[in-house]
């Protein structure tokens, strides 16, 4: 619980951290599409931060040694405790700006070099900002440097989720490892938040008439740093317009769907298929045919197509490239009036329910992850326009699944996934933190002419690191607990008024 006086400066920020909200460069990153610029906005706030990154921990010991001199011994010893804190953090920013360079080269004709990136010079947002601090040590009030830290600070905890969400939805998760500075500091900042408020809190307590002066210093530092996100905006639309032409500057991106399951009245008659699901089971079916491999994914007339019950019961994440369908995952939430499954089908009832019981599920704990499709123009990375797909499908039906899982009782939830071996599509999960079914030999197939590996995952943080915080940054993305609640609650509704 904030003590009245940190209250009291909060309530004279709000104002201004809502003026920060608003700034013309959060909103385009909140609605731009085109992964050029906003890749060329990650490079310029990477290398211009790393410049005002640097003098951090310069400035809070100055800051310390001021407020000693000014009699402010105990915010000083603080400072100088945080200051060491703030060592070297401009490395990372360097860091990433190499490797948004390579991710960039590797895709475009027009390189661009990184060291010109991070010797260029400021821009005039960065240098108002490093004013900031120069003036608040200068000055009478360099205590107010606990103003400017508490600010900043908060920066990461109030946008860096949606910042990795965002990258993520638009250049998939091979972005993640270039925006390391503002993956840390969500965590970092927690702390240092921490910190902040309580020697504001204490500063204001012991010294009131210090607060115009912190208010001051917080509202100058909010400011500028929006006007430095703006100029990285201005910068990463100017170095756009020079490298692209202007008939070649239309959105290409990839766009992502949940679909819910389908109510039909007549799950067999093709009038009731609503036409994503037409284009979906098109998609697959070509996949899935895979040269004559597998022929009963196209028909006499020469129709791809993957007719399955079980997708009127399922949720489904789509991918889109513009208006055609690119990519898909199955994830089915097994009733005990329902259909089998397709792990059931392969192994049989029996041989099913008892490996449900060896873990301790029952049948409407179990959800299936399965139809993990991508269009094979989209594999290779270097030519795709979204690289990663296949992982990120597989993050969205993870994500699908970890919603789906807490509504179980008990968030009992078990995900199970019958995964081909002849193309290693079992191995890929394996290394994503899945694990096969103990004493359960791969099922032979002749109907996906494969070999398939059952594998299962009944606790999230049992999957690879890396690609759990690709689960939650895909959940945020597409709001999936958001949907998942709404569609429930909509069909317990219904379920109610049949009643």
């Amino acid at each position: 619980m904030p003590s009245l006086s940190l209250e009291r400066y909060n309530r004279a920020l709000a104002a201004v951290r809502e003026r920060f909200d608003a700034n013309p460069a959060l909103n385009a990153m909140r609605a731009n599409n085109d992964p050029r610029l906003l890749e060329l906005f990650l490079l310029y706030f990477s290398a211009i931060g790393a410049q005002m990154t640097q003098p951090v921990e310069g400035w809070i010991r100055r800051a310390a040694s001021r407020c000693a001199e000014l009699g402010f011994e105990a915010l000083a010893k603080a400072l100088n405790q945080h200051a060491q804190a703030e060592s070297g953090h401009h490395l990372m920013m360097i860091a990433d700006v190499h490797s948004l360079v390579n991710h960039w080269n590797s895709r475009h004709s027009r390189s661009i070099n990184a060291d010109a990136l991070i010797t260029q010079v400021s821009s005039d947002g960065a240098r108002s900002y490093c004013e900031v601090h120069e003036r608040s040590i200068a000055g009478n009030t360099p205590f107010a440097q606990i103003a400017i830290e508490y600010e900043i600070e908060q920066l990461p905890l109030r946008y860096g989720s949606f910042f990795l969400a965002r990258c993520f939805e638009v250049f998939g998760p091979e972005i993640l490892p270039s925006l390391s500075f503002v993956s840390a500091h969500i965590g970092l900042d927690v702390g240092h938040t921490h910190f902040n408020e309580c020697e504001l809190a204490k500063l204001i307590d012991s010294t009131p008439d210090s607060l115009p002066a912190l208010v001051a210093a917080g509202t100058a530092a909010l400011d500028t740093y929006a006007e430095f996100l703006s100029d990285c905006v201005a910068l990463a639309r100017r170095h756009y317009n020079a490298i692209t032409n202007p008939r070649d500057r239309s959105s290409q991106f990839l766009s992502w769907r949940i679909s819910p399951p389908t109510l039909v009245s007549s799950p067999e008659s093709i009038e009731s298929i609503p036409a994503w699901l037409e284009e979906l089971r098109s998609l697959r079916g070509a996949v899935l045919f895979n040269e004559g491999r597998r022929p009963r994914f196209r028909g006499a007339n020469g129709r791809y197509d993957d007719p399955d019950p079980i997708d009127f019961a399922s949720w489904h994440v789509l991918a889109y490239h513009g208006p055609s369908l690119v990519g898909c995952v199955r994830v089915y939430p097994l009733n005990e009036s329902g259909p089998p499954c397709l792990t059931e089908s392969l192994l049989g009832a029996g041989q099913f329910t008892s490996i449900i019981s060896s873990l301790g599920k029952k049948r409407d704990n179990v959800i299936e992850i399965g139809r993990w499709v991508v269009d094979p123009v989209f594999r290779n990375p270097r030519s795709s326009l979204a690289p990663g797909i296949g992982i990120q499908l597989a993050a969205g039906a993870g994500a699908l699944a970890v919603a789906l899982a807490r509504q179980v009782e008990f968030g009992n939830g078990v995900a199970i996934f019958a995964a081909g071996t002849r193309d290693r599509q079992y191995l890929t999960l394996k290394h994503l933190g899945l694990k096969a079914i103990a004493n359960l030999s791969p099922v032979h197939s002749a109907e996906y002419d494969d070999l398939i590996q059952v594998l299962y995952c009944d606790s999230a943080m049992a999957l690879q690191p890396r690609f759990r915080r690709i689960i939650e940054s895909i959940s945020m993305a597409m709001r999936i607990d958001e949907v998942v609640f709404s569609v429930r609650n909509r069909t317990l509704s219904s379920s109610s008024i049949s009643a």
